[in-house]
C-alpha cells in the first residue's frame, strides 16, 4: 500500500505572546520565529517518523525552497511537488505562554493546483492506495473524485472546516479525522453525541476520529464507540499536535495496526509535540514514542469527565421540554444527590442553571431560525411561566426576546 497526502507546504511565522490577542488589542510579542509548516508537510513529516514512506504532492511557491529541504531530509518522496510562480502559502501563529495557538493563513502556492497536476499524479497510483488530504488546497472535491474512481481509501482532515468542505461527498471516505468544532460545524450538532450519530446514520461506511484536545479522543465506526485519553504533559506549543495525530493515525492504518494500539501511539506523539515549538520540528519519531509510551501517565480522569459531559448534554437535549435532575440521575445510573455534585464538578453549574441555560441557548436559535411564537418556544424548552422565561432570557441577553428576534441587540 502507498501513501499519498495530497496536502498544502506553508512558512509560518510564529510569534511568542502572554496571550492571544482579542479584537482591537495590540500586544508586543516576546519573540518570531520561521518555521516551515501547514497541514499537509506537517502530516507527511509525521508520517515519515512514525516510520512509513509518503509520496507528498503539491505546490511550492517562492521562498519555499526550505520547505523541500525539509520534506527530502525527512524522507519524504517530493516527486510529485510543483513550482509556481506566486508567493509560497504561510501562515501567522499567535503562541501564547500557556502553550495555546491562534492561527490565519494565507493560501498562495497552495491554491495554485491544476486539474492536469491532479490527473499526472494520480496516473501513479491505483486501488488499495492510501490517500491523505485536508482542506489548505484548492481542488480538493476533484482530488477526492479522482481517488475515489481509483478505488483508494481516503483520509480527510476537514480543517480548515469551511464551505468547500460542503462539494465534498463523505459517501466516500473512509476515514475523517476531525476537532470537536470542525464535528459540530459540519453535522450542526452541538451535542457531541449527537454530532457522532448524525454521522452513524447518514454515512455509516464512514469511521470517524473525533479529536477532544486536552479531553482525549473519540473513534467511531459502524460497530463500537472507543475513547482515548491524552497523555499528561506540560504543553509549550499545541501547533501541529493535531497535525501529528494525523500522521500517527494515517501510519498505523496504512500498517493494518488495531485502533486502539493507533489511539494509542497517535496520542502519545501527539502529546511529546506539544512539549516543544514550533510544529513540523516538534514532531518526534517513533522509537521516541514507543519509548516514553509507558512511562507517561494518561489523564483517564479527563477523559471520563468529558465522556460524562457529553452524556449529560445528550439527556438534556434530548429531554429538554422534561428534563429533570431524577430523570438524569435514572439516565446515569446514579443518585439523584450524586448526579447533582456530579454536573456541578463537570459543567462548573448547578443542575438549575446547566438546564436554565440549554433551554435559554435553544430559545435564543430558534427565535433566530423558525418562525414559531415566543409563547410556542416557551413550551417547547419547558417553562410553563412565560414571565419568569422573559425575565431570564433578559437577564443573559440583555435585551426582551422579541427583540432579539427583531435583532434590535443593544
Amino acid at each position: 500500500m502507498k501513501i499519498l497526502n495530497f496536502g498544502s507546504c506553508n512558512i509560518d511565522y510564529v510569534y511568542l505572546l502572554d496571550h492571544i490577542t482579542s479584537i482591537g488589542e495590540t500586544e508586543t510579542t516576546q519573540g518570531m520565529n520561521i518555521l516551515p509548516g501547514g497541514k499537509g508537510l506537517n502530516q507527511s513529516i509525521a508520517i515519515t517518523r512514525a516510520g512509513n514512506n509518503v509520496y507528498h504532492a503539491g505546490c511550492i511557491g517562492e521562498g519555499g525552497e526550505l520547505l523541500l529541504d525539509i520534506l527530502k531530509t525527512n524522507r519524504v518522496d517530493i516527486s510529485f511537488i510543483e513550482r509556481v510562480n506566486t508567493k509560497n502559502g504561510h501562515a501567522i501563529i499567535q503562541v501564547s505562554k500557556d502553550g495555546d495557538n491562534s492561527i490565519f493563513l494565507y493560501p498562495g502556492s497552495n491554491e495554485m493546483i491544476l486539474r492536469d497536476h491532479v490527473d499526472r499524479v494520480f496516473a501513479s497510483f491505483s486501488e488499495g492506495d492510501l490517500l491523505l488530504v485536508q482542506n489548505e488546497i484548492n481542488n480538493l472535491d476533484y482530488i477526492v473524485k479522482k481517488a475515489y474512481q481509483a478505488r483508494m481509501k481516503i483520509i480527510l482532515n476537514p480543517s480548515p472546516c469551511n464551505e468547500k468542505i460542503q462539494q465534498i461527498d463523505l459517501n466516500m471516505i473512509s476515514y475523517l479525522i476531525l476537532n470537536e468544532i470542525e464535528v459540530k460545524e459540519i453535522s450542526k450538532c452541538e451535542n457531541i453525541q449527537k454530532a457522532l450519530a448524525y454521522f452513524r446514520e447518514k454515512f455509516p461506511d464512514l469511521k470517524v476520529m473525533l479529536t477532544l484536545g486536552n479531553k482525549g479522543c473519540i473513534y467511531q465506526d459502524k460497530k463500537e464507540q472507543r475513547f482515548c485519553p491524552i497523555f499528561k504533559v506540560d504543553a509549550v506549543d499545541t501547533t501541529g499536535a493535531g497535525d501529528t495525530f494525523t500522521g500517527y493515525f494515517v501510519a498505523g492504518i496504512a500498517n493494518g495496526e488495531k485502533i486502539e494500539k493507533i489511539l494509542q501511539i497517535a496520542s502519545c506523539a501527539s502529546a511529546i509535540s506539544v512539549t516543544r515549538e514550533g510544529a513540523a520540528l516538534s514532531i518526534p519519531y517513533i522509537d521516541e514514542v514507543m519509548e516514553k509510551i509507558n512511562c507517561l501517565e494518561t489523564n483517564d480522569t479527563d477523559m471520563k469527565a468529558e465522556i460524562l459531559r457529553i452524556k449529560i448534554e445528550e439527556y438534556v437535549d434530548e429531554n429538554l421540554t422534561d428534563a429533570s435532575l431524577d430523570g438524569l440521575a435514572d439516565f446515569l445510573g446514579y443518585s439523584s444527590i450524586y448526579t447533582g455534585t456530579l454536573v456541578k464538578k463537570i459543567t462548573g453549574e448547578t443542575y438549575k442553571k446547566f438546564l436554565q441555560r440549554k433551554r435559554l441557548d435553544v430559545s435564543a436559535t430558534l427565535l433566530l431560525q423558525t418562525e414559531l411564537s415566543i409563547d410556542e418556544i416557551i413550551k417547547m424548552v419547558g417553562y410553563d411561566n412565560a414571565s419568569f422565561f422573559r425575565r431570564i432570557f433578559k437577564e443573559k441577553y440583555g435585551i426582551t426576546p422579541l427583540n432579539y428576534r427583531k435583532g434590535q441587540i443593544k
